[in-house]
């Protein structure tokens, strides 16, 4: 009868030279993928070391893969190659995954190109005058609410004040000469048309676009307000009104000093000289006539602020090279009809299937002159012009 001892101690036996079977087997398999993997990454390497993936790079060729760069590149991997560091770890490309693709036509000739923003200029825009704007702030403002503005212009005053020498006598009149006068509320506007993309991407270009086009009203009013001629929807200016100083001798200094004189001998308070910043700078930059040749107003280092015969200067574009014009603006007033408003729209032709956007800017604003004897245009040099 069999010893089920020795029968059992038989399986194990053939159980444990199965297992040994299956151990060689699979060690054998694992020097098989081993040697793959180093035939592999040999294969890697060389790739690598020409600057390609997937094909070794054409003879003389320099162009690497961004990528590729950075792998060969980092830190890591010179650590490795010197033998300070056994370990695996990660590496990490400071590119992103489609730099993989090249920019156009930076990459080799079978290259993928893959379109790249550029870089936008942060400032805005540059180069676009904004010229300074100084008798807007000196002027009076009168809100007024409707297309027209009527007033009574003085055109002359008789002091009639005399004794009442005795009780009964019939006292001094005096004369008041005025007729009434309708002022025109001018609507002034500029409009440009801009991509809705760049101001949807770029606030601070969409806030310089609404600076440029509120000056830019703004300057039109200034000009409008000194040398407008008046008619139906304009404005009739300063020097279309103003009685002329009818001074013909003299240099600049002193014609506009003896029109200050003449507006103060009548009783105006003429407090304001608009000039041209041409005529300003020959008046500030005049030099001596003696041996030291020193600038007569203040000097380049330390300029004097603009101010003639204790008056102060308004310098401004919007006066014609030539004349000064000199104001009491206690008798002149801004008419203020509507502020600068900019707006945008999409609904202007075709912007909604283009993407633009319509930008406008507009004011309205008129002038009133109570009293143009208060005022006086000066010729600086030569005879004034008929």
């Amino acid at each position: 009868m069999p010893d089920p001892y020795q029968q059992d101690v038989s399986q194990l036996n053939q159980a444990i030279t199965k297992i040994g079977a299956q151990i060689t087997e699979f060690k054998e398999g694992v020097n098989t993928k081993q040697a793959e993997l180093n035939a592999r990454l040999l294969e890697t390497e060389q790739k690598l070391a020409s600057g390609r993936h997937g094909s070794a790079a054409p003879s003389g060729g320099t162009d690497r893969n961004v990528v590729t760069a950075s792998v060969l590149e980092a830190d890591g991997v010179g650590e490795m190659r010197n033998g300070r560091q056994k370990s695996t770890g990660q590496i990490n490309c400071e590119v992103g995954i489609r730099a993989a693709i090249t920019n156009p036509n930076k990459g080799g000739a079978d290259s993928t190109s893959y379109p790249t923003a550029p870089q936008r200029d942060g400032a805005g825009i540059r180069g676009i005058p904004q010229p300074r704007l100084t008798l807007l702030d000196v002027l009076p403002v009168i809100p007024v609410t409707s297309a027209t503005y009527e007033f009574i212009r003085l055109d002359g005053y008789l002091n009639g004040a005399a004794y009442q020498k005795k009780e009964g006598d019939e006292k001094g009149e005096g004369e008041v000469a005025g007729k009434p006068v309708r002022a025109e509320i001018a609507t002034i506007a500029t409009w440009i048309p801009a991509s809705l993309q760049v101001l949807q991407d770029n606030d601070q270009l969409s806030g310089q676009v609404d600076l440029l086009l509120g000056v830019g009203v703004r300057q039109k009013l200034e000009a409008e307000l000194i040398t407008g001629a008046g008619g139906d929807g304009e404005i009739l200016g300063f020097n279309a009104q103003a009685t002329d100083a009818g001074i013909t001798t003299g240099q600049p200094v002193d014609r506009i000093g003896a029109a200050l004189t003449d507006l103060k001998a009548e009783g105006w308070n003429p407090n304001v000289i608009v000039m041209n910043p041409r005529d300003w700078f020959a008046i500030e930059s005049e030099r001596a006539e003696d041996g030291d040749g020193q600038y007569v107003i203040g000097t380049p280092r330390d300029p004097a602020p603009p101010s003639l015969w204790g008056t102060p200067v308004v310098v401004t574009n919007g006066m014609p090279q030539g004349k000064a014009l000199i104001l009491d603006t206690t008798t002149a007033a801004l008419l203020d009809r509507q502020q600068v408003t900019v707006e945008a729209s999409r609904h202007d032709g075709d912007n909604f299937r283009r993407n633009l956007v319509t930008i406008l800017a507009e004011l309205r604003a008129g002038l009133a002159v109570f009293a143009p004897t208060a005022t006086r245009l000066v010729t600086l040099t030569g005879a004034p012009t008929p």
